[in-house]
């Protein structure tokens, strides 16, 4: 099972030397190739500097996936974490997390999916966010694909 640790790493090693509007079709063909079949399961949200830049609906998805995305965006934008970085360090307890912050489980979800993209000596910029697998598989899918945009980048 993947830990806070892991997903530190992760963060650690999608960032990108640079993420502009000239890079989202990179990273929307990195996320039909690693998604595969997957991508049409899914709803994917593309952010720069609170900026929607990309949506995608997927066939195979309702307006479920819209509002989950929603909840794991408000997490990445609040963190500037993962939305899985959340749940793994609130995994005993998750209700301390709405208890401690104060916000209401209406508008945020610790259930991954939900990543932020970073450039080097920046910081956080922007998020990719997915649903429509299970928590796990969109962070997965949203990980990789910021690992295959990074290779070609550099």
């Amino acid at each position: 099972m993947v830990t806070v640790d892991d997903v530190l790493t992760q963060e650690k090693e999608t960032e990108l030397p640079h993420f502009n509007l000239d890079d989202v079709d990179g990273l929307v063909e990195s996320l039909k190739k690693i998604g595969k079949d997957d991508f049409n399961k899914v709803c994917v949200l593309i952010k720069i500097n609170q900026r929607v830049v990309y949506f995608h609906a997927g066939n195979q998805t309702t307006h479920e996936n819209n509002l989950w995305i929603k909840k794991k965006e408000n997490v990445v934008d609040a963190f500037d974490h993962s939305s899985l970085f959340k749940k793994l360090a609130y995994q005993d307890n998750p209700d301390d997390f709405y208890k401690e912050t104060g916000l209401s489980p209406k508008d945020y979800a610790i259930v991954g999916g939900g990543y932020p993209i970073a450039i080097t000596g920046t910081g956080v910029i922007g998020s990719v966010v997915v649903s429509g697998l299970t928590d796990t598989g969109d962070h997965e899918l949203a990980y990789n694909a910021l690992l295959d945009l990074k290779s070609s980048l550099n």
